[in-house]
C-alpha cells in the first residue's frame, strides 16, 4: 500500500468512530444500561447522568481488565455511545417531566400499568410497547407543528 494510501485509510478510521448502543433500562431506584453486542459490560446509576458516567467507567474498567488481545473489537480504537431507551427506562426518565396522567392521555395506557413498566415490576408486551411508541411519536409530530406568536 503506498504510503499516501494508507494515510487516507487511516484518517478514514479515524473519522468513523465505531457506535456502541447502550440500552438504559428502569426500575425502582436506579437506571441500568448495558452495550449491546459487547458481553460484560453494564452498569447502573440513580440518575440518568450518573448512568451514563458509570457506564463509562465500566467500559474503562472493562477494558484495563482484559488482555488486549482479549479486548473486544468494538472496543478498540475510538468509540462514541450511542444511548437508547427502551419502554421501562424511557417512562421512567420523561416521567420526571411527564404525569401519568398524562402520559396515559398520550399513551391510552393506564396510569397504573405506567407505573409497573417504570418500576420494573412489569415488562410491556410487544404491542403495549407499539402503542406507547406510537402514541408518544404522535404527541411529539403534534408539539413540533405549535407555532407561537
Amino acid at each position: 500500500m503506498k504510503n499516501s494510501e494508507y494515510h487516507r485509510k487511516l484518517a478514514a478510521d479515524v473519522m468513523e468512530k465505531r457506535k456502541l448502543k447502550a440500552v438504559i433500562s428502569g426500575g425502582k431506584d436506579l437506571y441500568g444500561v448495558w452495550i449491546e453486542d459487547v458481553k460484560g459490560i453494564f452498569s447502573d446509576g440513580e440518575t440518568l447522568e450518573q448512568t451514563k458516567h458509570n457506564l463509562q467507567e465500566a467500559i474503562q474498567l472493562h477494558i484495563q481488565g482484559e488482555d488486549e488481545a482479549d479486548i473486544p473489537e468494538a472496543l478498540r480504537g475510538e468509540y462514541e455511545i450511542e444511548y437508547t431507551f427502551d419502554i421501562s427506562g424511557f417512562l421512567k426518565y420523561y416521567s420526571t417531566f411527564i404525569s401519568f396522567a398524562a402520559m396515559k392521555e398520550i399513551t391510552g395506557i393506564a396510569q397504573k400499568q405506567l407505573w409497573s413498566y417504570v418500576n420494573g415490576y412489569r415488562s410491556p408486551k410487544k404491542e403495549t410497547s407499539e402503542k406507547i411508541i406510537n402514541g408518544v411519536n404522535a404527541f411529539c409530530k403534534e408539539l413540533s407543528q405549535v407555532q407561537f406568536r
